[in-house]
């Protein structure tokens, strides 16, 4: 009789550790939070449609990424949401960078590589005739450094940078300007803002 009371004993434990059963309603949570998360999705893609063949697609990106303080919102974004990424995996060299200026807006450095000044997102990447390959980059004061003239390009876009990132390489000289909302200003205006 020991077998049959030991057996007993492992039915009313399997009895008591019964997993909660999947009813109707749990499927039609669900159901309803696919199709809501698939709604924002297309809505997310009709958007941003819309502003790639709009006539003021640029003006509703400028909009989006100057006016909205986009970089304060994707700062906050990646402090909630993406802190789990290992920050330490962008190139970087060291903690100073510095350029001699050649002549109007071009500079050089020591090396090829155009090293980023401050940490920021990089909000335009693009081949234009007057800046050849170039990188825009939206630093955390709201001052654009635009590099351009350049021969690789290393970044993308909306991808966080670090200061002394590697964004690419240049052949002879790299053409930086600095603007601080719709003004231009010169390098030494610029030095004095990021001290």
């Amino acid at each position: 009789m020991n077998d049959i009371d030991d057996i007993k004993r492992r039915i009313e434990k399997r009895k008591a550790c019964r997993h909660p059963v999947l009813t109707d309603h749990h499927f039609t949570k669900i159901y309803n939070g696919m199709i809501k998360a698939m709604v924002a999705l297309l809505v997310g893609i009709a958007i941003c449609a819309y502003v790639k063949v709009s006539p003021h697609g640029d003006y509703i990106r400028d909009y989006v990424l100057n006016d909205l303080q986009f970089s304060q919102v994707t700062k906050w974004f990646n402090q909630h949401f993406l802190s789990f990424q290992n920050q330490d995996s962008s190139m970087t060299v060291s903690s100073t960078v510095s350029y001699t200026h050649v002549k109007d807006n071009y500079y050089k450095s020591q090396t090829n590589e155009v090293l980023n000044f401050a940490t920021g997102r990089v909000i335009y990447v693009g081949k234009q005739n007057l800046l050849g390959n170039y990188v825009t980059i939206l630093l955390e004061n709201n001052v654009e450094v635009t590099f351009g003239n350049m021969q690789d390009v290393f970044v993308g876009l909306y991808d966080q940078v670090e200061e002394a990132t590697i964004l690419g390489t240049y052949d002879n000289q790299v053409m930086i300007i600095f603007t601080q909302g719709e003004q231009e200003i010169d390098y030494s205006t610029f030095e004095e803002l990021i001290s």
